[in-house]
């Protein structure tokens, strides 16, 4: 799985340049089911211009795998605010796997 997700980040490098990414939750725990999706926090300074909530769906235009994926996508400021903060951010710095 590791080898598609850093394909995937190979094909996103093409408009945006990721400084990093994490995959977390069961995924990266290894205690997934089939049905599981996979989650991902992707960093950039190239979201900066992305209104939040439109980032997840221009990053989902370069998936093209079967398995459903979730992702959260920040600024270098805004993950390292996160990352101080109760909450997915901080248990997938904690937990996860940089890719």
């Amino acid at each position: 799985m590791i080898s598609f997700l850093k394909q995937f980040k190979k094909n996103l490098q093409k408009k945006y340049k990721i400084q990093k990414a994490i995959l977390f939750g069961s995924r990266a725990r290894g205690d997934w089911l089939l049905t599981s999706d996979i989650d991902i926090i992707l960093v950039s300074d190239d979201f900066a211009s992305i209104p939040f909530r439109r980032r997840m769906a221009d990053v989902l235009q370069y998936w093209n795998e079967d398995i459903d994926i979730e992702i959260l996508c920040y600024t270098p400021a805004e993950f390292k605010r996160k990352k101080k903060e109760i909450g997915v951010v901080r248990q997938a710095v904690k937990e996860g796997v940089v890719i």
